[in-house]
């Protein structure tokens, strides 16, 4: 692969969720799992890509050194850059790194610190499609019936399925294109990913098969299925 691309894996939320499941303090990144950890099994598919320029991991305030520590036996020079209160800050101040340090890419790759269960090849597809059309998203198609409830917790109609899919990372744009999406950002809309962004800004977005397995860590029994 002739690209040249970054890689972004943020860990810089709080772990709430996963914390109030598990009965833990720690976040759900810092976890154990096999001989790595969470955030280091999201980390090392990416290394096995031609191509890749650099890898920037988002941290939360404090958590410097720790985020370090579960990384340190990755042989690259992997860039910690302090997240922010929300996801899009996080990968805003990434992208913003990546920019200011003139970093010479097509693409930029963000994937979820909490998806440990990435592969090469959902990377290299979704790195594929991106050089194509834009941008690209691992989705999976619902196959589940969809149905809405109302305040009372009575179901109260059906949703289409038709063309509805669950999104998942890593999510790949052309550089610096998804940088000037996130600065032209509507301050006043809590978006929920960055294809979101990106397609607000004009950008287009493909579909990538997604893989059942890069799940993303949220309870403590999504961790305990992998292992």
């Amino acid at each position: 692969m002739s690209l040249r691309f970054s890689a972004i894996i943020t860990a810089a939320g709080s772990s709430q969720r996963f914390n109030m499941s598990s009965g833990s303090n720690l976040k759900k990144e810092f976890m154990a799992l096999g001989s790595s950890s969470v955030i280091g099994c999201a980390v090392r598919p990416f290394l096995k890509i031609d191509g890749l320029v650099s890898v920037v991991v988002t941290y939360r305030k404090g958590d410097l050194e720790a985020t370090k520590k579960l990384l340190s036996d990755i042989d690259y020079d992997i860039v910690f850059v302090r997240g922010g209160e929300t996801r899009q800050q996080s990968v805003f101040n990434a992208l913003k790194y990546l920019y200011e340090s003139g970093s010479d890419i097509d693409l930029v790759s963000i994937h979820d610190g909490a998806r440990p269960f990435i592969t090469k090849d959902l990377i290299e597809s979704c790195l594929k499609t991106a050089q194509d059309i834009g941008g690209s998203c691992p989705c999976i198609r619902v196959t589940d019936t969809l149905v809405r409830v109302d305040e009372k917790g009575l179901m109260c109609g059906r949703i289409p399925r038709d063309g509805v899919c669950t999104v998942q990372t890593p999510q790949v744009f052309r550089f610096p294109e998804i940088y000037k999406a996130h600065l032209e950002a509507k301050a006043d809309k809590a978006y929920t990913d960055d294809t979101e962004i990106f397609m607000d800004a004009g950008g287009k977005v493909g579909f990538v098969q997604g893989d059942a397995n890069n799940r993303k860590i949220t309870y403590a029994s999504d961790l305990k299925e992998g292992l």
